[in-house]
């Protein structure tokens, strides 16, 4: 009696090989859009929720507080470019910086690298004021790929 073998020879370990091969390089381009979208999507609601924060902290506190692009994470750009995060601080003098480090409330860390935040020339940060409202110009953010 003889025995039986087990296992793949080596043109089918190859066959399989070739087939994963195939079949992860048309997956990796759908990956890619997939991981893009979760990116964005992450990205847009954490804006979303420092926005939310800031105008419910300014009526809670009774104070103005803002949300301004920073590359330090201490202090205000003059730019409009949110690329590289933001903070939210309270802005009890209306001075459209943080008096202090102390007055920064949250801070928001540099977005992916392949996505761009940016305002509209003419407000580069939002300030709420003690009643919840925002006033002035109306602030535009623009996220994109």
């Amino acid at each position: 009696m003889g025995c039986a073998q087990r296992g793949f020879n080596l043109l089918e370990a190859m066959m399989a090989m070739s087939l994963l091969a195939i079949g992860a390089s048309l997956a990796l381009p759908s990956f890619k859009g997939a991981l893009e979208r979760t990116r964005t999507a992450t990205a847009l609601n954490h804006l979303i929720s420092t926005l939310a924060s800031a105008r419910s902290t300014a009526v809670m506190r009774r104070q103005a507080v803002s949300v301004c692009p920073s590359q330090d994470r201490i202090t205000c750009r003059g730019d409009g470019i949110w690329d590289d995060g933001w903070i939210m601080f309270v802005d009890a003098g209306k001075t459209g910086q943080p008096a202090n480090s102390g007055q920064v409330l949250r801070v928001a860390h540099a977005l992916s690298p392949s996505l761009i935040l940016r305002t509209t020339p003419g407000r580069h940060r939002a300030r709420f004021q003690p009643d919840g409202r925002s006033t002035g110009s109306t602030l535009t953010l623009s996220l994109c790929l």
